[in-house]
């Protein structure tokens, strides 16, 4: 027959807060272990006769609280070996914010029967020390759980067992990323005790107070939270009736032209290496994004989480030596895998076209595709000196439709599209480079006018012949580190 673990709630507080079943059990045991000694009921038992031993000496050997959790169901196995019965208290309730009992639920279930004996827990002295109705909405997150836990503001947010004035310090600094420095703060100390106290404050005031292990924070609904939910319900209002009217006109078809600017402005704050404006574009390009994902809702055509849903599954399932067993060695391989998935996905390659990648990319960029998309069958050069025979043959052919004047459109966009090859074979990015060479010619220009304006020269009111001396004297400024590209 099986060995088993009654595990006991302690109640919130004292005597009082705890059931008449839990007390008789703990007086009429041999022994009951106590995760801790540190709780309003403990000493009582013990004057009351209970046999009781605590845990509390794991908490100073171990090097974190999950540490102390494991040695501590490590022990009770032990004892169930030896026993038919162990008893083990716990505060507050059993299934409430207790991680050890979580891990005994999942270890030492298999092999012994364990019962968890109900209890009030601190949620039921929260609802009586604090005005809070739980319909409203409720989030309860340890103080080392906040970041990256979907705060929305529109819930109350608990956090138990804050006891020290370094954990408030954390939570506070975690708090102020989504919620405004000044929203209102409730701290309860010596919660369910006759001497518990509510306190209100300002959350950059949080880690000044006094802190104790029954001390618990809890944040009413707040309508300024920065968060993801915030934005969509901001986009929500702009469009509805009484919004903003630009916004409501507006379709996937009209919003087109913004999303490609947005995009743009992104990749110009990249290249400029501003991030303080890199952190404003992304909004604004995020900003896109929910703005077709709110039209979608209204026309009943898909949902934000359905963007949600297909990015996070897209992912974990091209990245099988992530989330999977797949081996790579390196990024190449990395890359390979990831094709050959894409292909898996969408079908064989004639079926869907030798060329499924958007057909409105720059046309440096859409060129540099092509060409990458014909080289995976195959067809490309084996070397670099290739692709420079091209484009000098493609030279050689635009000088001849020049001076026949026919043809010339299409032997300057087959030059365009030799170089292209070419870049591929240097691993040079097309576009980058054409931008970075306007960038220069953009900075040498102004350099010019800048050194003819020294000597009271303006362009355009002074020969070619003058600007190209001031041109060349631009480039031995540049040559000689004076003046700095465009980035």
């Amino acid at each position: 027959m099986k060995s088993t673990l009654h595990v006991l709630g302690l109640g919130p507080a004292g005597l009082e807060s705890m059931t008449l079943g839990t007390y008789r059990l703990i007086l009429s045991a041999d022994k009951v272990f106590m995760r801790t000694y540190n709780h309003p009921c403990a000493q009582d038992l013990l004057h009351e006769g209970a046999k009781l031993e605590s845990f509390d000496e794991y908490y100073e050997q171990g090097e974190s609280f999950e540490e102390v959790y494991e040695n501590i169901v490590r022990r009770l196995e032990d004892e169930l070996t030896n026993h038919a019965e162990v008893i083990y208290a716990v505060p507050g309730h059993p299934a409430v914010a207790e991680r050890s009992v979580q891990l005994i639920m999942d270890k030492l279930t298999p092999q012994y029967r364990v019962l968890l004996h109900p209890s009030v827990s601190f949620l039921d002295a929260i609802f009586t020390a604090v005005p809070l109705d739980p319909i409203q909405g409720l989030l309860i997150r340890n103080y080392d759980a906040l970041k990256g836990s979907g705060l929305t503001g529109s819930e109350w947010l608990i956090i138990p067992q804050v006891y020290s004035s370094l954990i408030a310090s954390d939570v506070k600094l975690d708090l102020m990323e989504v919620y405004p420095d000044e929203a209102p703060v409730m701290i309860v100390q010596a919660l369910g005790t006759p001497d518990q106290v509510v306190q209100k404050v300002k959350l950059y005031e949080l880690d000044h107070q006094k802190f104790d292990h029954l001390t618990t924070v809890l944040v009413p609904p707040h309508q300024d939270v920065i968060s993801l939910t915030k934005l969509q319900e901001v986009m929500k209002t702009l469009r509805a009736p009484g919004g903003c009217p630009w916004d409501f006109e507006q379709t996937h078809e009209t919003l087109k032209p913004y999303l490609i600017e947005e995009s743009y402005e992104v990749l110009e704050a990249i290249e400029r290496k501003d991030m303080y404006n890199l952190t404003e574009e992304l909004g604004d390009l995020l900003l896109q994004v929910v703005f077709h994902a709110q039209v979608a809702h209204e026309a009943g055509e898909f949902e934000f989480d359905d963007i949600l849903r297909g990015i996070i599954q897209k992912l974990i399932h091209r990245h099988p030596h992530v989330f999977g067993e797949v081996h790579v060695d390196n990024s190449e391989e990395v890359l390979q895998n990831w094709e050959e998935i894409k292909k898996q996905e969408k079908g064989e390659e004639r079926a869907q076209g030798w060329f499924h990648f958007p057909q409105a990319l720059p046309s440096l960029m859409l060129a540099a595709k092509t060409q990458k998309a014909a080289a995976k069958v195959g067809f490309d050069w084996p070397d670099w000196e290739g692709p420079l025979a091209k484009v000098q043959e493609e030279i050689k052919e635009l000088q001849e439709a020049m001076n026949s004047g026919e043809g010339i459109q299409e032997e300057f966009g087959d030059t365009l599209f030799s170089l292209v090859n070419l870049a591929r074979f240097l691993k040079l990015e097309p576009e980058d480079s054409l931008r970075k060479a306007v960038y220069k010619f953009q900075t040498r220009f102004e350099k010019m006018a800048e050194l003819a304006l020294i000597e009271s020269k303006k362009l355009g009111d002074i020969t070619l012949e003058e600007m190209n001396f001031y041109w060349e004297k631009a480039k031995m400024y540049e040559k000689s580190g004076k003046i700095i590209e465009k980035t």
